[in-house]
């Protein structure tokens, strides 16, 4: 599937709140977060900067995640996406590519924030890190989660962020990725499943 610059820096806020809005299910977490921690993952030049591996809809979330990340005053981890060499890692034979050099760092203008990056080499950002630990020992009980791929280490990071206990915070107009039918799929299976999808604006409302 050939991906697509399906939304804009000027149209991503209107975009968003109209993605939120069509979500059937409008389940909310009780109460207020204790205290949340924001992820962004792999904004990488990987996926930001011309190449192959381009989301042409990735930098239409730059804009808003970094004034996520001039309002947010809890814990920021950046994730950075890194091939390994190891057998069982079957992402090294899927994707049959590797992310190394100057191509796995943090895009401009977001590396400025990027005191903490979390190296990775599987989707979700729990796996095979001490990023639960990490979390739990800053008293942390609920994630907003940002960054690309929608469907891929966003939606699976979600997912074990979910089953490890956290609260999800979903946010629609700082995650990006391929097509907007895979991003908007991706929305729907969180918003059913796994926690709320919002604007960052409504995140920060509620914190």
């Amino acid at each position: 599937m050939r991906a697509e610059r399906y939304v804009s820096p000027e149209d991503i806020k209107v975009r968003a709140e109209g993605w939120v809005s069509s979500l059937h299910s409008r389940r909310r977490w009780p109460g207020k977060p204790r205290k949340a921690a924001l992820l962004v993952l792999d904004m990488q030049r990987f996926f930001l900067d011309e190449g192959h591996a381009l989301v042409p809809a990735g930098r239409s979330i730059i804009g808003p995640i970094t004034d996520l990340l001039e309002t947010f005053k809890g814990p920021i981890l950046f994730t950075k996406h890194v091939h390994d060499n190891s057998p069982v890692n079957l992402m090294n034979v899927w994707w049959r590519d590797s992310i190394k050099g100057g191509d796995a760092e943090i895009v401009n203008p977001l590396r400025s924030f990027a005191n903490t990056v979390l190296e990775k080499t599987r989707y979700s950002a729990f796996e095979g890190t001490d990023l639960a630990e990490r979390l739990r020992g800053e008293g942390v009980d609920s994630v907003l989660i940002a960054g690309i791929l929608t469907d891929l280490c966003c939606e699976t990071t979600a997912r074990d962020a979910f089953m490890k206990g956290f609260r999800v915070y979903f946010l629609a107009d700082c995650t990006a990725t391929a097509t907007e039918e895979r991003h908007t799929a991706s929305l729907r299976v969180i918003s059913e499943g796994f926690g709320e999808v919002m604007t960052w604006r409504k995140a920060m409302s509620l914190l």
